[in-house]
């Protein structure tokens, strides 16, 4: 699977712009998605802009041009009203990309023109004369390189983000080389982590097969050292300790939209159905493991994960999976603890008790 790059600008003004960085991003074999290259899928019987905002939804990165223009204002604003008055704010569709992917948490990648920059510094430092007299952009005063005085108002939402002028093509795809290597610098360093982090699980695992031991070897010395029954409360307080290990590793590998205020428990027990249905599903999880192939089986686990926030999202479009590491939670969950509740009915529904708690905890945002 190719990393999915969202172009997000004007297009008129910024086209060199934008055939440039699809050539760009192509070079590093990740998939492009432009409208003009038919990467976006229009949905029949709604506005073209709706069609762009839900493929942002499926894109892993966007890469976001600020030019003179500020486009098109997006499906469902009052274009007659909001654009008569030269500073009343309206929402475009480049805006309103943006804004999607600020939602679904995807890193942007932000540029803006450096003439469009330096008028953003004149509005700043003379804003207010621009609002108490409220000047209209067309008839009383206009800036060099900018055609709406609501590039400044969208400018104004990245304060707190690192933003990159330009003024050559070459400056943006020297700047994103530098950070995709630096992204990958990151990924192997986590990788490195995540390999000391399940030497640590695969130790915890161990305690159920030493503890397997001590019984072979008690059988062998005599159960006049140990009663049954106690040694039988041993296993079961390793295997639980293991549950519980796991759940809160699944817990930090997953990460939900927490602006839900009003969890049920009959919502929570729907989420636990449809994890179970689709992450713990025990033929799914049988056809996987019998895959040799790494690469399909990569493949297999992308779709069970697709799959399970779809479902989610169906049941309750509130619940938006933000990112889930299901490869890490699946063979933790294959190896460790389904050998473990398969055979034991009361294991499994401790597994299960500990899991709905977590997924309120998760889905919620409460510590409770």
């Amino acid at each position: 699977m190719k990393p999915r790059v969202f172009v997000s600008s004007t297009y008129y003004d910024l086209k060199h712009v934008r055939e440039r960085l699809e050539r760009f991003i192509e070079a590093y074999n990740f998939e492009p998605v432009l409208f003009e290259s038919d990467k976006v899928i229009f949905e029949h019987n709604k506005p073209l802009d709706a069609s762009c905002y839900n493929e942002v939804k499926l894109c892993h990165v966007m890469i976001l041009i600020i030019g003179g223009r500020y486009g098109s204002i997006a499906s469902g604003e009052n274009a007659k009203e909001k654009i008569e008055v030269y500073n009343s704010d309206y929402v475009s569709i480049t805006r309103r990309e943006y804004e999607t992917a600020l939602k679904m948490n995807i890193p942007v990648f932000i540029f803006v023109e450096k003439n469009v920059s330096a008028d953003f510094q004149t509005y700043k430092k003379n804003q207010s004369f621009f609002e108490t007299n409220k000047i209209v952009l067309s008839e009383n005063f206009s800036f060099a390189h900018v055609d709406d005085v609501n590039i400044f108002n969208f400018i104004s939402l990245f304060q707190d983000k690192p933003i990159k002028t330009f003024e050559r093509v070459e400056e943006i795809e020297h700047y994103l080389s530098n950070q995709i290597a630096g992204m990958l610098y990151l990924y192997l360093q986590q990788l490195q982590s995540d390999k000391k982090e399940e030497k640590v699980l695969d130790s915890v695992g161990e305690l159920q097969n030493i503890v397997e031991r001590m019984n072979t070897m008690l059988e062998a010395v005599g159960k006049n050292v140990i009663e049954s029954n106690s040694l039988e409360d041993v296993v079961l307080s390793q295997n639980k300790i293991l549950i519980e290990y796991f759940v809160t590793q699944f817990s930090d590998n997953i990460k939900f939209r927490n602006d839900y205020s009003d969890v049920t428990e009959q919502t929570i027990l729907e989420a636990f159905r449809i994890c179970k249905d689709t992450i713990f599903n025990d033929d799914l999880l049988s056809s996987i493991k019998k895959e040799k192939d790494f690469s399909r089986q990569w493949d297999r686990i992308s779709v069970i994960k697709k799959q399970f926030s779809e479902k989610l999202t169906l049941f309750d479009d509130k619940i938006i999976v933000d990112n889930f590491d299901l490869y890490k939670i699946y063979h933790s969950y294959t190896k460790n603890i389904y050998p473990i509740i398969s055979t034991n009915k009361s294991l499994d529904a401790f597994f299960e008790e500990k899991m709905i708690s977590e997924l309120y905890t998760k889905i919620s945002g409460l510590p409770f």
